[in-house]
């Protein structure tokens, strides 16, 4: 019975000693991200992901700050000018793929999902109603290229980016 205690009693004392030899160590990589993906949509889908990022940025610091939002609000503030450039930079370029198209339809889901959050009456401020309109334009003009497509000899993309002329 001595012996299983003084077993139990080294195996605490080694797992409660730090190894100092594994502190230098470079830490494992999530994913390594060697550069930008070559895509049409490239700088549509990267400002839509920074703005939904800004957006969830904004909400953590309020869990974690232990005043009464003192902290949290600047910290806010600056993600949320931070989105609103984002934001800025999303309504000026047109998707020329599905997938810049769903980029933006998921940028309205994430905003109209963090107003949700508030109570009382929604109301979308001037840069998230140009947001909604553009992808409504967007939506417009890619079904309308989707017929033409179906009735003619020309490419897709080339239906879709003579629409918008």
């Amino acid at each position: 019975m001595a012996m299983t205690q003084v077993n139990t009693s080294e195996q605490a004392t080694q797992a409660a000693v730090i190894d100092f030899a594994q502190i230098d160590k470079p830490r494992s990589t999530r994913r390594s991200v060697k550069r930008r993906p070559a895509h049409p949509d490239a700088d549509l889908i990267e400002n839509c992901i920074e703005c939904a990022m800004q957006i969830a940025a904004g909400k953590a610091p309020y869990k974690i700050d232990p005043t009464d939002s003192e902290f949290a609000a600047l910290s806010d503030d600056i993600s949320r000018s931070r989105a609103d450039r984002a934001l800025r930079a999303a309504l000026d370029l047109s998707p020329t793929t599905l997938d810049g198209l769903r980029a933006k339809a998921g940028l309205v889901e994430a905003i109209m999902d963090d107003l949700s959050n508030f109570p009382g009456d929604i109301q979308l401020d001037e840069l998230q109603s140009a947001l909604v309109l553009s992808l409504v334009k967007d939506v417009i003009h890619f079904q309308r290229a989707a017929m033409i497509a179906k009735t003619s000899h020309l490419p897709f993309i080339t239906m879709a980016k003579e629409e918008r002329v």
